[in-house]
């Protein structure tokens, strides 16, 4: 197969890039039209109380299901990225994941969390942060379940304008405090783990917002917040630089943002511009992002349709390379672009590709994120082997000559070519094969073994 430059860019960002089944010329319209509905979570049924039991047995038997269910969510979605079901849906959801970073302990509130970003992933914004800001996930982590008049806790406030909406610098302390008081309240209850409005500590007195005075509520404040165009610009500027690339061209991102605040807020139309735009398909905006654990992850089993032999071993990778689903560090999220490099980082990526289909041993250890109470901390497999069809893979890159075959794979997992000597090392590499199959085995190795697959 062989995908045309534009087709493929889009699907890298679009997605986690082309599998053998994409019609060559796919177009936005066609990957928006498999965006429709989404698939939920569905691995945890009911929340535990929040009271733990004093039996140590019991205890102990709580949370080894917690530590299961958490596992089992991570692969569940691992495997539902790597899908082309919905393949924009699910990228705006991992984008989500981390512009909306949450972390508890709760396999049942975290499943909660990632169907409510989902749902609304390309929806209009304003009923996707009221969601999230009324997500018992997110009211846990940010302590709004402490929030009482009287007794105001600004962490949920705070982060809402500061890295949810408007950003630094368009709003003051003074506006932290009183955003504080109109989201006293909010809770949810912990049996049943649904919103709940406790209107005995809710602050019902007169509050000035953002130049505004009157008795608002935590809603009233979101209204506020969305009226102020610096909102529509953040999210905007986030979303440029995420699927196109930094710095923000600022001719561009302006009117984006301009067209993003008029419509309501409509997700969908911010990406319909965005990913059409002359800006999305310019050369120098080609191959220049470096791809996040998750994203190469994903992409490494979408494109080569293969499967673990061990369960485990997707989180493995992910806690080698620093991206948790479900763990982000802190709630600014994960690192971008080269803040996912380092000489260890980058000397197991460019291995993973012969470690998963060659025969190479595991010589890396997990990082360790300091938290011994870590459900994720799972032991570090012995090996990491994906078990693939070459042979299928082989009848999809069939070429009548070797050449050709070698084109067609580079086309398909590489952003941009390689250099000519990686090519002829590729050729030599190749030319010791033992039949077909073999032939797109290492072909597949070595292109992934390249800095250039770290791309998209």
């Amino acid at each position: 197969m062989t995908l045309n430059a534009n087709t493929k860019h889009l699907l890298l960002r679009a997605g986690f890039g082309p599998v053998p089944e994409d019609d060559a010329t796919l177009k936005l319209s066609d990957i928006l039209r498999h965006n429709v509905s989404e698939k939920p979570l569905a691995i945890v049924d009911h929340l535990r109380p929040d009271q733990t039991p004093r039996d140590e047995t019991a205890r102990k038997a709580m949370f080894q299901q917690a530590r299961k269910q958490i596992l089992t969510l991570n692969r569940t979605w691992v495997s539902q990225l790597a899908s082309t079901d919905g393949r924009l849906r699910e990228k705006m959801t991992l984008f989500w994941h981390d512009h909306f970073a949450c972390r508890v302990r709760s396999p049942f509130l975290a499943q909660q969390n990632n169907n409510v970003l989902r749902a609304h992933a390309l929806g209009d914004f304003r009923t996707l942060l009221l969601a999230v800001s009324k997500d018992p996930a997110m009211l846990q982590f940010l302590n709004n379940q402490q929030n009482r008049k009287n007794q105001p806790n600004e962490n949920f406030a705070r982060e809402v304008m500061e890295l949810f909406t408007m950003g630094r610098g368009h709003y003051t302390e003074r506006d932290i405090k009183e955003a504080a008081r109109a989201f006293t309240g909010w809770a949810f209850n912990p049996l049943s783990g649904a919103f709940v409005f406790r209107e005995k500590v809710h602050d019902y007195g007169v509050k000035t917002f953002l130049g505004k005075t009157g008795k608002f509520t935590g809603e009233d404040i979101i209204d506020m917040i969305l009226d102020q165009r610096a909102t529509a610009a953040f999210i905007t500027e986030k979303l440029y630089g995420y699927f196109i690339g930094t710095p923000p061209d600022e001719d561009i991102t302006s009117g984006l943002a301009r067209q993003f605040y008029e419509s309501q807020y409509s997700v969908e139309v911010l990406m319909k511009a965005l990913l059409s735009s002359p800006s999305f398909y310019a050369k120098r905006h080609r191959a220049n992002r470096i791809k996040s654990p998750v994203e190469l992850l994903a992409g490494i089993i979408a494109q080569t349709g293969g499967s673990f032999e061990n369960p485990d071993a997707p989180l493995f990778i992910q806690r080698a390379l620093g991206q948790v689903l479900f763990y982000p560090p802190n709630v600014g999220g994960w690192p971008t672009d080269t803040g996912w490099i380092d000489s260890s980082s980058l000397t197991f990526r460019l291995t993973l590709p012969n470690i998963l289909f060659g025969q190479s041993e595991l010589d890396i250890e997990a990082k360790d994120d300091g938290d011994v109470n870590n459900v994720t901390n799972v032991p570090d497999p012995r090996r990491l082997t994906m078990l693939v069809n070459w042979s299928a893979l082989a009848d999809k890159f069939n070429a009548p000559t070797d050449d050709q075959l070698l084109d067609a794979v580079e086309n398909y997992l590489l952003a941009r070519p390689t250099t000519v000597q990686n090519r002829r090392k590729i050729r030599l590499y190749t030319g010791k094969a033992a039949d077909s199959a073999d032939v797109v085995k290492r072909a597949f190795v070595a292109f992934m073994s390249l800095p250039e697959y770290q791309l998209s």
